[in-house]
C-alpha cells in the first residue's frame, strides 16, 4: 500500500489520479470542512493539525509527504508545515523509511525550518526510481532550484543517564508523539509559531512554558504519574534539573524519558553523565 499526503495541497488537480499510489489525501481548508472521496484521493477539508487524528483513525502511514505551497505569506497558512512541532506531531504517520517533498527557501529563515529530525536525510534526483519531481505539485517558479525531495530513514537513539537519583532518566532521540499512548504525562514546551494553544487542550498534557519542573514533579506526585516524557525546554541550561533529581525524594515519577527532534539537545546532561 503506497501512501501520499500532501499538506496544504489547494485544490484537486485530476491528474493525481495518474500517480502511482494506492491512496492520495489531500488536506486543505479549500475543501470547506467536507471529505470528498474520488477514486483513489481522499480531500479532506480542515486544518493540517487537525488532520493528523483523522488520519491515524484512518490508519494511514505516509511513504510519500507533500508541503509545498502553505499559504503562510499569502494563503492565510499561520504555521509552517515542515517545522518542528508540526512534523514530530505527524510523525506517527510515517513510515520508518519515507520521501519528503519540500522547499526550505520558502521560510526565509523566519520560521527556523531546519529539518533536524531524527531520520538520516538524503536527497535524490530524477535519476532515483522513488524520486517524484515537486513541479508534480507546484507549478510555481521559485521553487525551481530550490525544492527539494529527501529520502528519509528513521533513526533510533535511546540512552540511560545514569545519576544518584530515584528517578529513572532516558534521553530518546524521537518524537515524543510516537509514545503518547506508553506516557502517563507528556510536558510540552512548544514555541507559539501560529498553533495557538492547539496542545494545551490535549489529555495527559501539561505546558512547560506555564509550569516550572518543581511544580511539574509535584504534580506528578500528587497525582501517582509514573512515566513522564519531557520535550527540551531550557535552553541548555539543565544541570539545575540533574541537580533537583538527585535530590528527589518523591516515589512519583519512577522516570522520566526525555524526548528531543534536533541532535544536539540535551548535550549537557550528556557531558554531565560522561555520556
Amino acid at each position: 500500500m503506497r501512501i501520499l499526503v500532501y499538506f496544504a495541497s489547494g485544490p484537486l488537480k485530476r491528474e493525481y489520479q495518474n500517480l502511482d499510489f494506492d491512496r492520495i489525501y489531500l488536506i486543505d481548508n479549500c475543501f470547506n470542512n467536507k471529505i470528498i472521496k474520488e477514486g483513489k484521493i481522499t480531500c479532506i477539508g480542515m486544518d493540517c493539525l487537525k488532520s493528523i487524528e483523522y488520519l491515524k483513525k484512518e490508519k494511514v502511514k505516509i511513504d510519500y509527504f507533500v508541503s509545498l505551497n502553505e499559504g503562510l505569506y499569502e494563503g492565510g497558512g499561520s504555521y509552517a508545515l515542515n517545522s518542528d512541532f508540526f512534523l514530530g506531531y505527524a510523525m506517527p504517520l510515517f513510515k520508518e523509511n519515507y520521501i519528503h517533498i519540500m522547499n526550505q527557501n520558502y521560510y526565509h529563515n523566519y520560521y527556523k525550518v531546519g529539518m533536524d529530525l531524527p531520520y538520516e536525510l538524503e536527497e535524490i534526483n530524477e535519476t532515483e526510481t522513488d524520486y517524484i519531481s515537486p513541479f508534480t505539485f507546484s507549478e510555481n517558479k521559485y521553487h525551481k532550484g530550490h525544492a527539494k525531495v529527501y529520502r528519509m530513514t528513521r533513526i533510533k537513539n535511546s540512552i540511560k543517564i545514569n545519576i544518584k537519583s530515584k528517578v529513572k532518566l532516558y534521553i530518546k532521540h524521537d518524537s515524543i508523539w510516537n509514545h503518547y499512548q506508553k506516557l502517563d504525562l507528556l510536558g510540552l514546551s512548544i514555541k507559539i509559531q501560529g498553533q495557538g494553544n492547539y496542545f494545551d487542550h490535549m489529555p495527559k498534557t501539561i505546558n512547560l512554558n506555564n509550569n516550572s519542573i518543581e511544580k511539574i514533579l509535584d504534580y506528578c506526585s500528587a497525582n501517582r504519574i509514573n512515566k513522564l516524557g519531557l520535550t527540551p525546554w531550557a535552553y541548555g541550561n539543565y544541570i539545575p534539573f540533574i541537580k533537583l533529581l538527585e535530590n528527589f525524594e518523591g516515589d512519583y515519577p519512577n522516570e522520566i524519558i526525555l524526548f528531543h527532534l534536533n541532535k544536539n539537545d540535551y548535550k549537557a546532561i550528556k557531558e554531565y553523565a560522561n555520556i
